[in-house]
């Protein structure tokens, strides 16, 4: 490359990566500390056994109508749960992105929770001391697309010292979320700043989804323009006489030369990894099957699956739940106890053990994909990279099927539901994507304590790194006289 043109690129580099980096740096800083924050408070849940033990049991025998009539009275209904629901028994039938509620007692639709009724289920879990507030559409701890079907919520208070919240479905009568005092204040300076997750934005998946995805992009040039720099730069400076890693002299430029190039493959890598959680399909496969796929799997609708579901068998005590999938056309009822255990049976009430569903799984597979000779099912490590990259439940099992082209089908071996599948895309995405960006690779997911100090280090460097730019910014906004005069 001639060397007026070299240097009109290096130029452009320049200007590029501080005008650039003076709009982000802040943004950098920021992605670092909360990232750091996160590493000792996730995000709140109300995991599914958790759920289990909150929820009232379901008075089984109120229930007069059978659950493929239920299904039927849905068109297009992809799922079937049995719960109680302000004190009646009730199906949930989910069809698409809607969430349908039916009187198991009558087979009416059933109008969403009033205050009332969600004070009296308030005072149920937490006792008379109890308050609700709502209902309403969004708020900051149930602002994810996978509430959406479950709006409005009531926001169920305990008023206890750990300034325990529940979140309570007014359309399914679910508790679908648990927050803590702590866990909210920890949660502003980590999650919520880190995956800008501010309601306004967030409950729009769409325009969330563009913006920082964009966001994330743009960071990443800036910081690829600033190692390309930097490297150029350590090179001039070796060819000084002394020479030395860096010749700038102005403290702060030379403590973010040093700092980026000490933490410059970290930063890189976080930085594209962090963007490739936005990806949702864009450059790696989603892990969702095709319609047909999903079809051939379940064997038949699940109306029609539930028409060999004898409605006397619906029985037992301290039931929480009842979940119908159709697996090769056979009805599974999925029945899980207060504890959040499950056990299966089949629509004439036949236990389903392990043997038996892992050969439903098989069919439904070979049905599904056909071509295979050969399937092997193994139980999932949840401890695995992939297994969290996914979130996995510890009931999932791996399917492997032989035939050449053939992914890896995950599903949950309580219900037989299809989580995933793990094409040689979706396996990859796991890695490049999680396990990079959060340390939890073989040898570290088991030893937290170790996967922290780890990523303390690079994060800390990083961030301090951030406020050198952040310094520099304001410096050069000062001398430049406004943010107006961006020149080369």
């Amino acid at each position: 490359m001639p060397a007026s043109k070299a240097r009109r690129v290096l130029g452009a580099l320049v200007w590029f990566h501080r005008w650039l980096g003076v709009a982000t740096c802040l943004i950098f800083a920021a992605w670092f500390a909360s990232g750091a924050v996160m590493l000792f408070q996730p995000f709140p849940s109300l995991p599914h056994a958790a759920q289990m033990t909150l929820q009232a049991p379901v008075r089984l025998a109120d229930v007069t109508v059978a659950p493929g009539r239920a299904a039927a009275a849905v068109p297009g209904a992809e799922t079937l749960r049995l719960v109680q629901r302000a004190g009646r028994p009730a199906y949930l039938v989910g069809g698409g992105e809607a969430l349908s509620t039916i009187d198991a007692q009558t087979g009416a639709p059933l109008p969403p929770l009033t205050p009332a009724q969600a004070l009296a289920e308030a005072r149920r879990v937490f006792g008379p001391a109890a308050t609700v507030a709502g209902p309403f559409g969004y708020d900051q701890w149930v602002v994810h697309n996978r509430f959406d079907p479950a709006r409005p919520f009531y926001r169920l208070d305990a008023n206890d010292a750990a300034g325990t919240q529940l979140y309570l479905s007014a359309r399914s009568g679910e508790l679908l979320q648990r927050t803590t005092w702590s866990a909210r204040a920890w949660n502003w300076p980590g999650a919520v700043l880190h995956w800008v997750y501010m309601t306004p934005l967030r409950k729009d998946w769409r325009a969330w989804d563009s913006s920082v995805w964009w966001l994330s992009l743009v960071c990443m040039l800036v910081a690829i323009a600033g190692t390309v720099l930097g490297v150029v730069r350590m090179l001039a400076a070796r060819r000084l006489r002394p020479p030395r890693i860096s010749f700038y002299r102005r403290r702060w430029l030379r403590w973010h030369h040093l700092l980026g190039l000490g933490s410059a493959v970290f930063v890189l890598g976080w930085i594209f990894s962090g963007w490739l959680s936005m990806d949702h399909g864009r450059l790696f496969s989603r892990g969702t099957a095709t319609d047909v796929q999903a079809r051939r799997y379940a064997g038949c609708s699940l109306a029609d699956a539930l028409q060999r579901v004898n409605p006397t068998i619906l029985a037992g005590a301290n039931l929480r739940e009842i979940g119908f999938t159709p697996l090769a056309c056979t009805p599974v009822l999925t029945r899980y106890s207060g504890d959040g255990r499950a056990d299966r049976v089949d629509g004439a009430g036949h236990i389903i053990d392990e043997a038996a569903m892992r050969g439903l799984v098989q069919r439904a597979a070979l049905a599904g994909w056909p071509g295979a000779a050969h399937v092997r099912i193994d139980p999932i490590d949840p401890s695995a990279t992939d297994a969290l990259a996914e979130g996995w439940p510890a009931s999932a099992w791996r399917v492997r099927l032989d035939a050449r082209g053939r992914p890896d089908l995950v599903v949950d071996g309580d219900t037989g539901r299809l989580l995933t599948v793990m094409d040689s895309s979706r396996a990859a995405y796991a890695w490049v994507y999680y396990a990079l960006h959060t340390g939890n690779v073989p040898g570290l997911t088991t030893r937290p304590v170790l996967r922290r100090t780890l990523l303390l280090l690079p994060l800390t460097a990083g961030f301090l790194f951030s406020i050198t730019g952040v310094v520099l910014g304001w410096q050069r906004l000062r001398r430049a006289g406004g943010v107006t005069a961006f020149r080369p």
